[in-house]
């Protein structure tokens, strides 16, 4: 089941699609989902924490709101290995909540934005399956690690 984009980013700002109107990022509901909590060994998830995510998520479908997903790194990320593992463990939290139109997308962590590759490789990844998903930062993390060249930065909402 693939979701129609419902948002779009222009100039680090997001706006709906369906009227261009700006989008308040700081009204959309934060969710944190640490990397330990859906993968507990390499490509072994935790299914049923993921389906309590998704019944999270369908409440606020239910609420017409939005919610960006936050990962979270508390596992070591130090090799091409470690991404690959933490970039899948995300890809399969996505498949587990593809019907939950109040996902916007997820947060770039400053792990990501510190190496352009990285990010990339996340984002494509996921837009496999996820066209319709925004990837936003937090200022504060993209001013202190951004590492993303300018056609990287441009579709990035920054809050």
């Amino acid at each position: 089941m693939k979701l129609d984009p419902l948002f779009y980013v222009k100039e680090n700002n997001l706006y709906k699609i369906s009227d261009n109107s700006a989008v308040d990022i700081q009204s959309m509901k934060k969710i944190q989902i640490k990397w330990s909590e859906i993968e507990l060994e390499p490509e072994s998830y935790n299914e049923e924490y993921l389906a309590n995510l998704r019944d999270e998520l369908k409440k606020i479908d239910d609420l017409n709101q939005f919610a960006i997903l936050i990962p979270v790194v508390d596992k070591e990320l130090k090799s091409e290995e470690d991404q690959e593992l933490f970039i899948n463990a995300y890809n399969h939290t996505a498949r587990r909540i593809k019907d939950c139109v109040s996902v916007a997308g997820y947060e770039l962590p400053a792990e990501l934005l510190g190496n352009s590759n990285f990010t990339q490789n996340f984002i494509d990844t996921l837009a496999k399956k996820h066209a319709q998903y925004i990837y936003f930062a937090s200022k504060s993390d993209a001013e202190k690690n951004i590492q993303l060249n300018d056609s990287q930065l441009s579709s990035i909402a920054m809050y």
